[in-house]
């Protein structure tokens, strides 16, 4: 049947903007008052009394004239105000149709529970109103019995997990319903500006769902006419979804209907699901065939039990009023994100003894690849959220020091979470995701380590794999504790050989990714490259797996190619960006061919002398001492130097070179101009003074100044770095001549 018109004079609103916080101006946020006004001037505008509306706010002073200007009777959005209205004063309203809206911080506290931040928030004490609460509320005596034909919320809040050192301050969420459900059936629609572990975006001071919300509303009800919601809806989808292919925006919304306009079925709204080609049905039956076998010759009670375990995880209601069908629950998985994998894992809860066979597992997998269950996602993305940008990049770290090279969002923790767990997966073995985990956690510290750990092991469970889980686990923290106590020059490392092959300074070359004893072969480039093609491999792979100006770059070169300025090598060549990779990474050179086997010992005995010493410690080689001799009798009198340093001229150099590699020199400095103008007095002053481990870094700075400066001669320095304990990996098996 269709509606009457409805009489908007029986409508009754309560409006919640929450922008001044307790806690430092951190916390502040502009715009949910100015976006409350904006919701109550639709409202009146539609017809709905001023005296119909509750406004609650905590305004920033500069938006409190105007907030004053629209509704001067505005309330505090205080816990106490709050808790007053909703649980006691609507009681009393005389209305047919309910509209709540609500604009604030909201954050994902322990339990996933999604708090809405009261105005006593302080930095150190999160209080809010628990979301999923205040819409039970609505089915409870806190609203009229007779009263209230429909309900509809909104909330303008993120819902991201809280950073590591913040979640563990945040209260449980207030239960402003407590109250048994009386009016199960009464209509609500839940509109929410995102989805779980993601943030509501504003832009110039509002909030980007409220605009695109206040567009659709505004167009659905031109010429006086009610809106209907799920076109209105539908607009605020399209319009995030335009939003996504334009700047990548990850925000998207999402919206909980029940029993709207007396429907019998929750409505699902957004991008329709394309249909299933004809492969896919043909998998979709034999997933409705195997669950019927499992669910046995009477499903309705198993049924029933499967829809509540997945009305746990999903934010709709089961797609019929009574217990759905097998192929009900399958179109109701299939709808979900996740959903299929979380399907599984019911059926296996309910009937342990008779496990889901293979053919279901490969129709499962084709329907939709994801292999975790919309709680285990949640949990993930939660968890990754609450690191911070660096722990991320650790996370990708792992992924690639186990995978190779892949792009991962390191920013983002929800597209990573998606990312990780889009890795190939290896039939009947650990996902990948799983050992990235187990990677990440031995080498962090910290309780989102620990519960990162807790949560791949529930997976593991889950999955019949908690043995392989282990025995990666604790290869994992062998790893990590060789590398805790490896010494201090022995962190994290790129390490690349150069070939000299062929005209034109074509090189073949090879790389790998050092940590501690950890060593993992990245490319090989058997074909020789071109200068600038080398460059572009060798930058694509520290972008993949270095950090900037954390990582040391060792090159691996003959004596031949010392004097190749790898430091001036560009990044991001061409882009309004580029730089040196000298000054975005510590580079040094290494040169094992003169280095004799005999002579071993004399290298280790200096290099043991590097910890400890300063830049003071490096012999100076004045301008005359360059033959072999020269430099070898140098050397041999100052047999307790950890090294040398050097600005003689290009000529004399190869000289030089080779009789420090002979005689065990395992630091050397030089200035690569080709008539040097430094004296010792000026390279140690540019070295200064601090711990000779800290030269990479200390070169590298050096060459940073002299980006911005093309007279500074720190920009010339290069640096023979030859640590003998770590050796170049074995060759990689390169085929070309």
């Amino acid at each position: 049947m269709r509606r009457a018109p409805h009489d908007w004079r029986r409508t009754h609103a309560v409006i919640v903007a929450v922008e001044r916080y307790n806690g430092s101006d951190d916390l502040n946020l502009d715009g949910p008052v100015h976006d409350a006004v904006e919701m109550r001037k639709w409202l009146t505008g539609r017809g709905v009394p001023a005296e119909n509306i509750q406004l609650l706010a905590s305004p920033l002073e500069h938006n409190r004239a105007a907030l004053e200007a629209a509704h001067p009777h505005y309330r505090p959005a205080e816990r106490a105000d709050v808790r007053r209205v909703f649980q006691d004063e609507l009681r009393t309203i005389d209305a047919d149709w309910l509209w709540v809206y609500w604009a604030g911080h909201g954050v994902q506290t322990q339990g996933g529970r999604w708090s809405l931040l009261y105005p006593e928030t302080r930095d150190t004490d999160l209080q809010g109103a628990d979301a999923d609460s205040l819409i039970d509320l609505m089915r409870t005596e806190h609203l009229p019995w007779d009263g209230v034909d429909r309900v509809t919320v909104i909330i303008d809040a993120c819902r991201q997990a809280l950073p590591a050192g913040v979640h563990e301050l945040a209260d449980t969420p207030d239960l402003l319903a407590r109250t048994a459900q009386i009016r199960p059936e009464r209509p609500v629609y839940w509109m929410r500006a995102c989805q779980a572990g993601a943030v509501a975006k504003q832009r110039q001071g509002t909030g980007q769902f409220t605009s695109a919300l206040l567009r659709q509303l505004h167009a659905a009800a031109a010429g006086g006419a009610e809106p209907d919601l799920d076109r209105v809806w539908q607009g605020v989808v399209e319009e995030f979804a335009r939003a996504r292919d334009a700047d990548g925006g990850r925000q998207r919304p999402t919206v909980y209907v029940s029993d709207w306009n007396q429907d019998v079925r929750p409505v699902r709204l957004g991008p329709p699901a394309p249909p299933l080609d004809p492969e896919k049905l043909r998998f979709r039956e034999t997933l409705v065939l195997e669950a019927s076998g499992l669910l046995g010759p009477d499903p309705a009670g198993p049924a029933a039990r499967v829809a509540a375990r997945l009305r746990m995880e999903f934010t709709e209601a089961p797609p019929a009023r009574g217990t759905p069908s097998v192929e009900e629950l399958v179109d109701w998985a299939l709808a979900h994100e996740h959903g299929i994998a979380t399907l599984l894992h019911a059926l296996d809860e309910l009937t342990p003894d008779r496990r889901i066979g293979a053919r279901a597992r490969e129709a499962c997998r084709r329907l939709q690849p994801q292999w975790l269950t919309c709680a285990e996602h949640t949990e993930l993305v939660a968890l990754l959220a609450r690191l911070d940008e660096r722990g991320r990049e650790d996370v990708v770290a792992a992924a690639h020091q186990q995978f190779g090279p892949t792009a991962l969002p390191a920013h983002d923790p929800a597209a990573l979470a998606d990312a990780l767990e889009e890795l190939v997966p290896r039939p009947h073995q650990l996902p990948q995701l799983l050992s990235v985990v187990e990677h990440f956690a031995a080498f962090a510290e910290g309780a989102v380590a620990a519960e990162l750990r807790t949560w791949a092991q529930a997976c593991a469970v889950r999955l019949g794999m908690k043995e392989v889980l282990l025995d990666h686990r604790a290869r994992a923290a062998d790893r990590a504790e060789r590398a805790r106590t490896a010494g201090p020059a022995e962190g994290r490392s790129i390490q690349i050989r150069l070939h000299p092959s062929g005209p034109g300074q074509r090189r073949r070359y090879e790389v790998w990714s050092r940590r501690g004893a950890e060593v993992d072969a990245l490319a090989k480039v058997d074909t020789p490259a071109a200068p600038e093609e080398m460059r572009r491999g060798i930058d694509a792979l520290l972008a993949a797996h270095a950090r900037a100006t954390e990582t040391v770059v060792e090159f691996f070169v003959p004596s031949t190619d010392l004097e190749l300025d790898v430091h001036c090598w560009p990044l991001d060549a061409g882009k309004p960006q580029e730089r040196s990779l000298g000054t975005d990474f510590p580079v040094v050179v290494r040169c094992a061919e003169l280095r004799q086997p005999e002579r071993r010992h004399l290298w280790e005995r200096r290099w043991s002398r590097v910890s400890g010493a300063t830049p003071e410690d490096l012999h100076w080689l004045p301008g005359h001492t360059h033959s072999f001799a020269q430099v070898r009798a140098a050397m041999e009198r100052q047999e307790t130097a950890p090294g040398a340093m050097t600005a003689g001229p290009a000529r004399t150099r190869s000289e030089i070179f080779t009789a420090c590699l002979f005689d065990g020199v395992p630091v050397l400095v030089w200035d690569t101009g080709a008539e040097p103008s430094l004296d010792e007095r000026q390279l140690r002053t540019l070295l200064g003074s601090e711990p000779l481990e800290h030269l990479p870094q200390r070169l590298r700075k050096l060459r940073l100044e002299g980006d911005a400066d093309d007279g500074h001669p720190g920009r010339r320095l290069a640096l023979l770095w030859d640590d003998p304990h770590r050796p170049l990996p074995e060759p990689l098996d390169l085929s070309a001549p």
